[in-house]
């Protein structure tokens, strides 16, 4: 009886050392399954924190190709209505030709008008002598080629430089003479339209129409500039001058557009730095009419 009972102690014992061996062996897969998992989630945030970093960064891009899209279309719309202005702009250059050539004829009439008869000729029995020339059917002088140089020379044959008459409409701009300088400006790309002033001219056009606030219409100016004289010394100035005229306007979202396509393309300019000013302040005002 008392083997029986050893051997009964002895089964219960080896089972409850099974037992436990079972459990901390359950134990530790459990805790090898959670240090698993903690490490697959550590990796899931790591990936979570750079899709997110993408996002932003392609939602900038989105935003920066929206913009260059708005601008495309401003400047599209802005090339159509200075497409449609030319025939006014050609009319108004034949205008001042015709008044230029009315005033020099009645300059030309007034002169010989006021020139002093010439005496008449003595008469005399003997022949002329060779090479005189006879009186005209009102007893004056036919002029000779000498006295027929002095009139007034035909306007389309002058000889004046090209600078020279920049410089006339470039001195009534700063005179203020601005619709004098836009007519003169005009008349010096229509005779000179290959001369290296010719962007030059088309640009103070859009100044003087931007200083008598016709805001609209230097913006067409600017644009014409842009478009057929893009590597002219005058496209960073256009560019700025375009921005403050959307500016005038009321039109702060094309005038940002405006001004970060010239700081991305002439980083480097003068006329960057006022355009970078001028985007601080229009954010600055932004966020002040934001805050309650």
């Amino acid at each position: 009886m008392k083997r029986k009972g050893a051997v009964s102690l002895a089964l219960i014992l080896a089972c409850g050392l099974t037992a436990a061996g079972q459990s901390k062996k359950a134990y530790e897969l459990i805790y090898e399954d959670v240090q698993i998992l903690k490490q697959q989630l550590l990796r899931l945030e790591e990936k979570w924190n750079s899709a997110s970093a993408e996002l932003a960064a392609l939602t900038l891009q989105v935003r920066d190709l929206q913009s260059l899209l708005k601008l495309l279309q401003t400047d599209q719309a802005g090339l159509k209505q200075g497409i449609q202005s030319l025939p006014a702009m050609n009319q108004v250059v034949l205008d001042r030709l015709e008044t230029i050539s009315r005033q020099l004829a009645r300059l030309t009439e007034d002169i010989i008008a006021s020139r002093p008869p010439s005496p008449p000729p003595e008469e005399s029995a003997e022949t002329p002598e060779t090479g005189a020339r006879p009186p005209d059917a009102q007893g004056a002088a036919i002029p000779d080629r000498d006295t027929a140089a002095e009139t007034i020379p035909d306007p389309s044959t002058s000889t004046q430089a090209p600078k020279e008459i920049y410089d006339m409409a470039y001195a009534d701009y700063l005179r203020g003479n601005y619709s004098l300088a836009i007519d003169s400006f005009n008349i010096y790309r229509e005779q000179f339209p290959s001369s290296p002033l010719a962007d030059n001219a088309l640009y103070w056009i859009g100044e003087c129409l931007f200083s008598q606030r016709k805001f609209e219409e230097a913006i067409e100016q600017f644009n014409l500039l842009l478009f057929d004289y893009p590597q002219g010394d005058k496209v960073p100035a256009a560019y700025l001058k375009k921005g403050l005229s959307y500016l005038e306007l009321g039109k702060k979202e094309e005038a940002l557009s405006v001004f970060k396509l010239l700081i991305t393309k002439y980083p480097s300019e003068d006329e960057t730095r006022i355009a970078q000013q001028k985007i601080k302040e229009i954010l600055e005002d932004h966020e002040g009419h934001q805050q309650p």
